[in-house]
């Protein structure tokens, strides 16, 4: 049976953009699925993907554009109105623009751990069907980028789209130049194509623009009480957010500051210079530079700190969205979104301050 388009728009093109950042291969994840679609789907298309510099966390967009085999792909605009959107790094939920220009009934695909719901709330989405896959872990299980593990639950997202194409083409990406990863790339798949979870919101007027109930989470509201006086950016950085947290893929070092013995070797493996130290005491008493932790504003997540790091003094953990991140070096979260162990096995201890923001204090 010949495969159809699910729905068009005004032009006749079913179009996905993919929201990612720089080394989690959405490019790549574009390129699969058009040539699948286009040699194995009976369909014309096209893709092409936008992003700025080479360096691993800038944001990239990929977009993929189809259409029946009796139309041509005439045009190479970026997708503004996805009928699909697939979101690579949670975090980019908060930034403005990823989920511009959706039709009510447009699928949301999101690598996240939370429910359909939360993410729901969380991007504000008025109607459609919200996707959810943990694509982080099953890429992290099988030694694999997430992007295969994203692919996956594209293709079981998007309804029409022959996965055993996309096999094919995967393994045509793969075979020649690392063969040794056909296989895992595969499982990536096919684990993300069983495990994706979708549900269908229907239309909910909170959400609609301009929405009546903001987000207490997600608003950085600046006014007579709290702005910098004259309107001074007192932190290097060029937004009120100042949150570069999207930079990274997922996961961060987390600092323990009563495992750390100062040796510096994380301040001379780091690439972009975000630990941050201060004249103290060192375990004798005496007068020295103690390492305060990593300033998580401007740490891209490449952990090369906890590779090389002879204590344990720094460990690999997922963020989560709602967590924010200034120039201090500590982090900011809600105490049960992570946990972790000190050298006597007892949980982290945070405090509360200021409504949202949490100070991780042992």
């Amino acid at each position: 049976m010949e495969a159809t388009l699910p729905r068009t728009n005004e032009l006749g093109f079913y179009e996905m953009r993919l929201e990612s950042v720089g080394g989690l291969g959405a490019n790549l994840t574009g390129q699969i699925l058009a040539q699948a679609t286009v040699r194995g789907g009976h369909f014309n298309g096209a893709h092409f993907s936008s992003y700025g510099s080479e360096k691993k966390g800038s944001p990239v967009k990929s977009y993929v554009r189809l259409c029946a085999p009796d139309r041509e792909v005439r045009t190479s605009s970026p997708v503004e109105k996805p009928h699909l959107l697939a979101v690579f790094h949670q975090c980019l939920l908060k930034v403005d623009g990823t989920t511009a220009g959706l039709y009510p009934d447009s699928i949301v695909l999101v690598n996240s751990t939370d429910s359909a719901d939360e993410v729901r709330y969380r991007a504000r989405l008025v109607s459609g069907t919200v996707g959810i896959v943990d694509a982080l872990a099953i890429a992290v299980r099988n030694g694999t980028r997430t992007n295969t593990a994203m692919l996956g639950a594209i293709v079981r997202a998007a309804g029409f789209i022959d996965p055993e194409a996309v096999k094919k083409a995967i393994v045509d990406a793969f075979q020649e130049r690392y063969p040794q990863l056909v296989r895992a790339n595969l499982a990536a798949f096919t684990q993300a194509y069983e495990g994706v979870k979708l549900k269908e919101f229907g239309p909910d007027s909170r959400f609609s623009f301009p929405s009546p109930e903001p987000h207490p989470a997600y608003m950085h509201m600046l006014g007579y009480a709290n702005a910098p006086v004259g309107g001074a950016i007192l932190n290097p950085g060029n937004t009120a957010h100042k949150d570069l947290s999207a930079s990274r893929q997922g996961i961060f070092p987390l600092f323990h500051r009563d495992r750390c013995i100062d040796c510096g070797l994380c301040t001379m493996t780091c690439p972009d210079y975000v630990f941050v130290w201060e004249q103290g005491l060192d375990r004798k008493g005496q007068p020295a530079q103690v390492l305060k932790g990593p300033n998580l504003q401007y740490c891209k997540g490449c952990l090369k700190c906890v590779d090389i790091c002879p204590v344990e003094a720094l460990t690999m953990e997922c963020e989560r969205p709602e967590f924010r991140f200034t120039a201090d070096v500590q982090l900011w979260g809600p105490p049960d979104a992570l946990v972790t162990l000190s050298r006597e096995n007892e949980p982290a201890k945070w405090t509360q301050d200021e409504g949202y923001y949490w100070y991780r204090v042992s």
